[in-house]
């Protein structure tokens, strides 16, 4: 089917009793999901929405070069082609291989500007650890398209689309961190839709509560810029939604029952001057840093760092150096504008130092830039290459190294079974976990009976 012929046959809203539902596979009208991985831009008045709301920072990037993550049908991609003074090259990453002939027309119509590939970005993650075992090429033969730009350079290239993979945001963390995924090929400018728990639990602060506010917020918030555009209407995505019932006494309710009408449309970069705070080498470091002393964020700073270095308390707590005061990135957000929990996006600094620490100040009391700054500290005292942390560092590491998943990590208090549900189905947890407590309170009778 030809390009015409597609944008022919797409009507206002794609619903299963549709003439046109063929266009989409059947099992994204019938099977109902909670948050999936991947999603589909399945009406022209969405296309329209996302359109102007991105228009603005259409405007001010000197990329030419865009990824679409599953396209689908090619809605938006038409408006993509539409941007021929700005996009000179356009990358179509389709999972799913009902859609692959319809976008391979785009091709057909467009054969030096257009690309077609048949891989699953949203599952970037696995692609790499794969590499990683067996030294394949998987990433670097999606993304071989892309210019390579240095870190502190204009992004490579432009990414759009709509993910729910909790694990795809981990990853863009980690391809700093362990230099290696995505942002290989240098920094990208991300235009997402994004389910609203997962974009608070990235942007939020200790407000929220300890069970959203994790060593992935502090890294998120340290590494990129970030930036609330719009919301977009669920309805208008495909796979449909079951429909949103607040669990009673859910730990996540609170957050799960903010818009789950929506999707965020949000913007994402990597902060071209992050290796000026943290040099590459300390990056893996810092990881270590935060994922390890946020195990419990109650844990107290000052006696968690005696433990690696002996008698340290009083240097944070005497502290001469002026603190360096923290800007909004963008003056013209309104506060009011932001979704509930969600934190305005801010400049960073290694020179943010928590005002009066003192021995019961919590590691959970920090935010990003003085978790940052906390680090720098540690990191500058002349006992910290003999240190104790040194050699837990490269032991973890070394596991990491051989275990079986890219996303494994320091296993975090109050941490869900499956921290890549975490902001999907909290109720089959909390049935689990209730099972449990009642075979074992039945196993505990049945001894005292006994």
């Amino acid at each position: 089917m030809a390009f015409p012929e597609i944008m022919f046959h797409i009507r206002r809203f794609v619903h299963k009793s549709s003439r046109h539902a063929n266009l989409f596979p059947e099992k994204l009208f019938n099977k109902r999901h909670k948050v999936p991985a991947h999603f589909y831009v399945a009406d022209d008045q969405l296309v329209e929405q996302i359109d102007n709301a991105i228009q603005p920072f259409m405007q001010q990037t000197k990329c030419d070069t865009a990824i679409e993550m599953n396209p689908g049908i090619g809605l938006f991609t038409r408006k993509l082609l539409n941007r021929d003074d700005r996009l000179k090259k356009i990358i179509l990453i389709e999972a799913m291989e009902h859609f692959l002939p319809a976008l391979h027309d785009f091709h057909a119509l467009y054969p030096e500007r257009v690309k077609v590939k048949h891989n699953d970005l949203a599952s970037l993650w696995k692609l790499s650890f794969q590499d990683r075992m067996d030294n394949g090429t998987r990433v670097a033969d999606m993304l071989s398209d892309l210019p390579k730009r240095e870190h502190n350079e204009d992004p490579s290239a432009l990414l759009f689309g709509a993910v729910g993979s909790y694990n795809f945001f981990k990853h863009l963390v980690n391809s700093i961190i362990f230099q290696n995924g995505m942002f290989s090929w240098g920094r990208m400018e991300m235009f997402l839709a994004v389910p609203p728990p997962i974009y608070i639990h990235l942007t939020c602060n200790n407000d929220v509560g300890y069970m959203i506010y994790r060593s992935t917020s502090m890294l998120f918030q340290m590494l990129f810029e970030y930036r609330f555009i719009a919301q977009l209407p669920r309805e208008h995505f495909l796979p449909n939604q079951i429909e949103h019932k607040p669990i009673k006494g859910s730990r996540l309710r609170k957050v799960q029952s903010i818009n789950p009408e929506y999707l965020y449309l949000v913007r994402i970069l990597p902060r071209r001057n992050f290796f000026d705070l943290c040099p590459i080498e300390d990056l893996q470091p810092l990881w270590y840093f935060v994922k390890q002393n946020c195990v419990s964020r109650r844990n107290r700073i000052i006696p968690n760092l005696e433990k690696w270095i002996p008698g340290c308390g009083p240097r944070l707590i005497v502290n001469s150096v002026p603190s360096e005061t923290l800007k909004p990135l963008y003056p013209d957000e309104a506060d009011v504008e932001l979704p509930q929990y969600s934190t305005r996006c801010t400049t960073m600094s290694n020179r943010d130092f928590y005002p009066n620490m003192n021995i019961y100040t919590q590691f959970g009391d920090l935010s990003a830039s003085q978790m940052l700054t906390l680090f720098t500290q540690f990191r500058k005292w002349p006992e910290y290459s003999e240190s104790a942390f040194v050699a837990s560092l490269e032991n973890t590491l070394l596991k990491l190294e051989a275990a079986a998943d890219e996303n494994l990590g320091i296993a975090e208090e109050d941490d869900l079974p499956n921290e890549e549900t975490a902001f999907e189905d909290v109720k089959e947890n909390e049935t689990e976990n209730s099972q449990t407590k009642t075979l074992k309170k039945s196993k505990l009778n049945a001894a005292v009976s006994n």
